[in-house]
């Protein structure tokens, strides 16, 4: 069996990392910070924590058959060694720094936080490198395509349970819900990123996933029409965020909408990662 990566179980991996280390960016450095409970942290903190367990869990077979695989090289057993590394220091530290803000040590959590975060996204280059191994793209062109990614899947996670959060605060300032409804349209924007950036790798092998997706740019075309309805949803939260009241509750209706169609989008774009 030449090197190869278990790409289905793969990109279900991804989709769930990009939302987990989107999510966890944004709990540590949000301007929600020190406005609303730290209840709140606790709940899209563990939210995000699980995302990325799930992601290293899913990861894990594909890259103990990598590193079985023919072919494969030292860089290669390297750089899958560094993912899950990442990823374990990232979980270690995402956890403690939880369990330090329940007790009520809000800076050193804090500090905890940002530095689980950055373990999260330092987790993306061994990916890249990945990738660069067995399709031959260039390393920053995976990073700027997860990092795009994340940006997509992460800002509408926390937007969703920013939302319910209201429901806990229901005196919370609509300025909070107004900065993630305007943060999900640069998200929209990302995400459209990604999927460009994803045009610069070769289309999948008709095996891996249904034939029509092997055609021509298809994963473009339903990338692009998924976000499309992603990008209508993010401009009527910013219009129902700035009404504030029970609009709110409705903007976080829309959110569940858009928690569902942003991974499908991700995913047409991830067809092509590896």
């Amino acid at each position: 069996m030449s090197a190869t990566l278990d790409v289905p179980a793969a990109i279900t991996a991804l989709i769930l990392l990009e939302a987990g280390v989107g999510g966890l960016v944004l709990t540590w450095l949000a301007p929600t910070w020190g406005a609303v409970r730290h209840g709140y942290e606790l709940l899209l903190g563990g939210s995000v924590l699980l995302l990325i367990w799930g992601g290293r869990a899913a990861l894990g077979t594909p890259l103990q058959l990598l590193r079985e695989a023919d072919g494969t090289t030292s860089a290669m057993v390297a750089a899958a060694d560094n993912v899950e590394l990442a990823l374990l220091v990232c979980l270690v530290v995402g956890v403690l720094s939880l369990l330090v803000l329940a007790v009520g040590f809000e800076l050193p959590a804090r500090v905890l936080g940002v530095l689980s975060a950055l373990a999260g996204v330092a987790s993306f280059l061994p990916v890249a490198q990945l990738q660069s191994s067995l399709i031959d793209s260039p390393v920053v062109m995976g990073v700027l395509e997860l990092v795009l990614g994340s940006t997509l899947l992460g800002g509408i996670w926390t937007g969703m349970i920013l939302g319910h959060w209201y429901l806990v605060e229901r005196r919370l300032s609509n300025r909070y819900m107004q900065w993630i409804a305007w943060l999900n349209v640069g998200a929209v924007a990302a995400g459209l990123g990604a999927i460009l950036v994803s045009l610069t790798n070769p289309a999948p092998a008709p095996g891996q996933f249904s034939p029509l997706l092997s055609i021509g740019n298809m994963t473009l075309t339903l990338g692009i029409g998924t976000l499309a309805l992603v990008a209508l949803i993010a401009g009527f939260n910013v219009k129902l965020a700035n009404e504030g009241g029970r609009s709110i509750q409705a903007s976080t209706g829309m959110f569940y909408l858009a928690v569902i169609l942003a991974p499908a989008a991700e995913f047409a774009a991830k067809i092509r990662y590896f």
